[in-house]
């Protein structure tokens, strides 16, 4: 044992939290519009730990903090809502940036572009889009509008299903700034000329649009999202809506925060986490992110396993080993509450000539609680006056 120097204590100043680890977030990637100038075939990946690494200068590697700069508001509302609160609150060491300057939605080849490099960062697993906005902020959202985002949003879902077949599953988040309910309805509604209705794709309203995606990153993945009260919306900050016009947004697929009560103590909740697929007529089993997510980390969790068998030699006491590994995979995920008994992952040679494993999975995701419906019977009181016991 080599000695070198008195016992002491040393303090070290480092540039990021240490009691923010992250443990059970899910990192996300940040696509917006800054004003910056970018060009399309210079798009880059940034990583940030603090608000004051986002808003620097361009020249040490910042996006700006301009007033104007969607991006740059986007992430500090963002990380002010991933701010712990608690010493055992769930923790986000850093986010990533992707900066798309001033380069126009109109210009679908760029943002796949940016898409494309998004799904080169494997540890990324929720991507949020900034920049869409209304031109005239007094009317309906247009035609033209809504086909601009749906095609833009359509293109991110494809690329992100076909990156899932890696075993990176990704969601993404958006919204239009200065939209309204109804305009954010319009997007998934099929009876529109152009619609998305995507598992994947998660609308939000325009009010608390940051918070609710640090919301999704900080809530475990088997967890229901509206159960946890956000830490930087208050409930005297909540917009009001009526129970028709919460079930609206909801059934719309459009995420939103509303005001809960527990007792007499007010709670900004979001109402609950939902897809774009919720629109649907006849809904994808999916089309809840706490069945999405749920089911990618089971998914994600086999991937991995499976790895070590690629280019292996082909032999049954192999193939046992794999079956094995899958299946204390799927029992811990039961045994932790996140899966339900009928979970289960089968390791299939193929009978083709390929030299090919198929895994074939079933996901049986635990439900949250939605509705409870207490009863109660009004009884006639006794006739006769009873005794008062103390």
């Amino acid at each position: 044992m080599t000695i070198e120097q008195t016992p002491n204590i040393t303090s070290i100043e480092t540039d990021h939290d240490p009691m923010v680890n992250g443990e059970g977030a899910v990192i996300p990637l940040i696509i917006g519009q800054t004003g910056n100038t970018v060009e399309a075939d210079n798009i880059q990946i940034k990583k940030y730990r603090n608000i004051e690494q986002v808003g620097s200068s361009i020249e040490n590697g910042g996006i700006g903090n301009a007033e104007a700069n969607m991006t740059y508001q986007f992430c500090k509302k963002f990380l002010k809502e991933t701010k712990k609160v608690y010493s055992d609150d769930i923790g986000l060491p850093f986010i990533y940036v992707i900066d798309m300057g001033s380069i126009d939605f109109t210009n679908g080849d760029a943002w796949a572009e940016a898409f494309n490099v998004a799904m080169t960062q494997q540890d990324v697993g929720e991507i949020n889009i900034v920049g869409f906005k209304k031109e005239d902020k007094t009317k309906s959202i247009t035609d033209d509008e809504i086909a601009t985002i749906v095609g833009i949003m359509s293109s991110l879902n494809e690329i992100m299903v076909n990156d899932s077949k890696k075993g990176r599953p990704k969601n993404a988040l958006f919204t239009v700034e200065y939209s309204t309910d109804e305009d954010m309805m319009k997007i998934t509604d099929d009876s529109k000329a152009t619609f998305i209705q995507k598992s994947r794709i998660w609308p939000c309203v325009s009010d608390f649009y940051p918070e609710m995606c640090a919301r999704f990153c900080l809530t475990p993945y088997d967890e229901e999202p509206g159960f946890y009260d956000f830490r930087s919306v208050s409930a005297e900050d909540v917009i009001i809506r009526t129970d028709n016009q919460e079930e609206l947004l909801q059934n719309a697929g459009i995420n939103f925060i509303r005001v809960e009560m527990e007792g007499n103590i007010e709670h900004a909740k979001l109402c609950l986490g939902v897809s774009s697929a919720m629109a649907r007529a006849e809904r994808p089993a999916d089309a809840l992110p706490h069945f999405r997510r749920n089911t990618d980390h089971l998914l994600r969790r086999i991937h991995f396993a499976s790895y070590p068998q690629l280019k292996r030699n082909e032999l049954k006491v192999n193939f046992k080993m794999l079956q094995s590994d899958v299946d204390d995979i799927v029992d811990e995920e039961i045994r932790k509450g996140a899966m339900q008994k009928g979970t289960k992952a089968i390791v299939l040679e193929s009978p083709s000539s390929v030299p090919k494993l198929h895994i074939k999975t079933i996901s049986k995701p635990v439900n949250s609680t939605l509705y409870i419906v207490s009863e109660m019977y009004i009884s006639l009181p006794d006739i006769l006056a009873g005794e008062v016991t103390n």
